[in-house]
């Protein structure tokens, strides 16, 4: 019995392992697609996809965190749900093209959905009563996804309400986010708007708070592996 339990545990925890690999994969795939790839502007025609492409990868992240979290079967169902129905909208959004008001609602949906996703994961992480490579992947993968909610706030609001003074180079959105919670400040981007002001400053205090309370908690609950001494060798 103890040999089965300790099986499935090593069993659950190679599967989180495994489950935040995939999961910071996908965030990559995101910063890669705002940052490398860029954000067309509205006027450029291949622009028209980023909707439907944020919302697989977004959908993603969200169907991801569930699983690894462990949430119930029926929250993950909704969850699949509304990914399911966002994807619709976004489509249809597509098409109706002359309706920008249906692409800032999906955006500013999405910012409330994948906020979530790093509150879930940090509770996780929180919750490890010994250090892991999957607590590691875990911390890893809220800190990344702070900068990819960002990113998205900072999209949604410059397509609404202005966020930027002048609509920046497509690669400012995730470039100013991480300058943001990283607190390097270079200066060469600033939010405009009040809006955009409380904002940076929440996410920045939000991504400074996260490192002071995550790394604490992992010093203290690690500890070093130690070598057991063997009992056939004790005389």
């Amino acid at each position: 019995m103890p040999t089965t339990r300790r099986q499935s545990r090593n069993d659950n925890r190679e599967a989180g392992v495994r489950g935040f690999a995939l999961l910071l994969v996908i965030i990559t795939l995101i910063i890669g697609r705002l940052g490398l790839v860029g954000v067309p502007s509205a006027s450029e025609q291949t622009g028209i996809l980023l909707p439907i492409v944020l919302t697989i990868l977004a959908g993603g992240v969200l169907v991801a965190t569930l699983r690894i979290t462990r949430v119930s079967q029926q929250h993950q169902r909704w969850v699949a749900i509304a990914v399911s129905a966002l994807l619709v909208v976004s489509i249809v959004g597509v098409v109706l093209t002359s309706h920008p008001v249906l692409a800032q609602t999906v955006s500013f949906l999405w910012v409330l959905l994948v906020i979530a996703a790093p509150v879930l994961v940090l509770r996780q992480v929180l919750s490890s009563e010994t250090v892991t490579a999957q607590t590691i992947l875990g911390a890893i993968t809220v800190y990344l996804l702070i900068g990819v909610s960002l990113s998205l706030v900072t999209i949604a609001m410059q397509q609404s309400v202005g966020f930027f003074e002048a609509t920046p180079r497509s690669t400012a959105y995730v470039y100013f986010a991480f300058v943001t919670i990283t607190t390097i400040g270079y200066g060469d981007l600033s939010p405009y708007t009040d809006g955009a002001r409380m904002a940076s400053v929440a996410f920045a205090v939000a991504s400074q708070m996260y490192l002071v309370i995550v790394v604490a908690r992992l010093v203290t609950i690690w500890r070093p592996q130690t070598t057991k001494p063997d009992p056939g060798n004790s005389q």
